[in-house]
């Protein structure tokens, strides 16, 4: 009896992790709607995310993803499923996918801060994806 008790609240607790919609926080320099719905929609198409943050300024595109728990295991080709989708819905902006928890913080203060200044912002992104390229 505990057993299907157990088992039963299982697939319960499965079926309410799949369903939940994830959020995507975004930040455009210029507020074009248009492309953040492209990306919103190119994003929420994959069942596998958890969480994305993206921003837009002056023909480049950082996405930082984070993957649910059950996918870990296929993050990399989840990554770059993803990438390949972004750079074809972009092909004129210059595109960076990570799926690294630290992008995603990095992205998600940006997004919080919103900087009007085009230096600071330049110089913050150029940090995030230098931080892609290290190893922790």
């Amino acid at each position: 009896m505990i057993q299907k008790l157990w088992f039963i609240s299982l697939i319960l607790l499965g079926l309410t992790a799949c369903s939940e919609e994830f959020e995507v926080s975004t930040y455009h320099v210029d507020d074009d709607q248009q492309e953040i719905e492209t990306l919103t929609q190119d994003l929420k198409d994959n069942q596998n995310l958890s969480e994305a943050a993206a921003v837009f300024f002056d023909h480049q595109l950082v996405v930082s993803l984070q993957v649910q728990q059950m996918s870990k295991f296929k993050k990399e080709k989840i990554k770059k499923s993803i990438e390949k989708k972004v750079k074809s819905s972009f092909p004129d902006h210059d595109v960076f996918v990570s799926s690294d928890l630290k992008i995603t913080w990095e992205l998600k203060k940006i997004i919080d801060e919103q900087p009007m200044d085009d230096k600071k912002l330049k110089k913050d992104l150029k940090k995030v994806k230098d931080l892609a390229g290290e190893e922790t």
